[in-house]
């Protein structure tokens, strides 16, 4: 492929963000990438944590909105994988996957503490009387200050904002990186939202939901930013992952009378047997240096409220809430309450980079069934035919950067 413009390369940078392999040159790795976040002196050094695995996301709810609350007929209370620490009045959301990185130098933009940080399956209910909200799969943007979950079916809700004024980062005994201090305020958005549902005036934009400390599992490594001229999606929207379902896999699954549908907010064309999941957010950055581990593309893809549903019979299993990993080439699910489950490695081999209009996009990645993956839909149906390496289909991605 030809890229004959600088305009060009810069256009198409931020796809190579999204891609599970690499592929172009390094000269593809330009700093300009529009929408990206660059480091604003030479002296920058970077710790990235390319793939987290845990430990969790702590909030201690504020004495005075605890109380609030509680003058309300609020109460408050864990959902799913959540856990509540009454004595120190202190709930906990396990981090299930993301990218994070640490800047040495405190006036990158749109923040030194950057990434995209997941917390599937687990979040809080708001209770009075017989309304209920329940607000889950929180997603951190550290760069931006706020943090995102799904209310009501609806993804990528701007819950609170989080004052990191006072943020401390260190480590811990374990070898995690600890961020504490953090405050986390309800945004006009979450307020304007509970108000209705619990029909009240009390709650504002600004009341302190809590004091938030991150800890953080993985593998950090350490670069020069300039040197390494990374450039940097730090907030990626829409717009969806489209997968072409494999005809001889279609066929197959035909002969073994499972059924494939799309389920929450994914899309199925009959027509071309395409079925698109919504990019919800994510974070992207593109390394020149190639021998960059994981791999020189990093970042978080997500998919939130949306996936696939397998069935046959009354037997059935839905894998939803899609995080890809491209420094990895992996894609993985929520399933049975189970989040961070490997389904599908991405072999990316055959890529193609291409532009339509401001968006760009990805095309020819093969997805392919991993062994976890092939023994939870052979554990589901009873049978022995799903086998590692099987092809789900081809994926196309088409992405969007949002304005930092």
């Amino acid at each position: 492929m030809s890229i004959k413009t600088k305009a060009s390369i810069a256009a198409l940078v931020g796809t190579l963000a999204l891609t599970g392999v690499a592929c172009g040159d390094s000269g593809s790795s330009d700093s300009n990438a529009s929408g990206a976040a660059q480091s604003s002196q030479s002296g920058d050094k970077v710790t990235a944590i390319p793939s987290l695995t845990g430990v969790g996301t702590s909030v201690k709810i504020d004495a005075g909105t605890a109380e609030a609350l509680k003058s309300l007929g609020v109460a408050l209370a864990p959902v799913g994988t959540a856990t509540f620490e009454a004595s120190t009045s202190t709930i906990t959301f396990p981090i299930t996957s993301g990218y994070a990185e640490i800047h040495s130098d405190p006036n990158t933009k749109p923040g030194y503490i950057q990434g995209s940080i997941a917390h599937e399956d687990s979040g809080f209910s708001l209770t009075a009387g017989s309304t209920k909200v329940e607000l889950t799969d929180f997603v951190v943007d550290p760069g931006n200050s706020m943090l995102y979950g799904t209310v009501g079916g609806t993804p990528k809700v701007p819950l609170l904002l989080l004052d990191g004024t006072a943020v401390k980062v260190g480590s811990d005994g374990a070898g995690n990186v600890v961020l504490e201090g953090t405050v986390a305020k309800l945004t006009d958005t979450a307020a304007g939202a509970l108000n209705k549902a619990f029909n009240v005036t009390a709650l504002k934009a600004g009341i302190p939901l809590g004091s938030v400390k991150l800890v953080a599992k993985g593998s950090p490594s350490t670069y020069d930013a300039v040197a390494d001229k990374t450039a940097r999606i730090s907030r990626l929207e829409g717009k969806a992952t489209n997968v072409t379902l494999d005809a001889g896999t279609a066929q197959a699954l035909q002969t073994l009378g499972v059924a494939v549908a799309p389920s929450g907010s994914a899309k199925f064309d009959t027509a071309t047997s395409t079925v698109s999941f919504p990019i919800t957010g994510g974070y992207a950055a593109i390394h020149s240096d190639l021998g960059y581990k994981p791999g020189y593309i990093a970042g978080t893809v997500n998919h939130e409220a949306s996936g696939l549903t397998f069935s046959k019979g009354d037997k059935s299993i839905t894998v939803t809430d899609f995080v890809v990993d491209p420094g990895n080439s992996i894609l993985t699910a929520s399933a049975g309450g189970k989040s961070g489950i490997p389904l599908l490695s991405l072999d990316g081999k055959n890529v193609k980079v291409s532009m339509e209009g401001s968006d760009v996009v990805l095309q020819g990645t093969v997805a392919k069934l991993t062994a976890p993956g092939a023994a939870a839909l052979n554990s589901t149906f009873g049978v022995t035919d799903f086998k590692e390496g099987l092809p789900l289909g081809t994926v196309r991605l088409v992405a969007a950067s949002a304005a930092s």
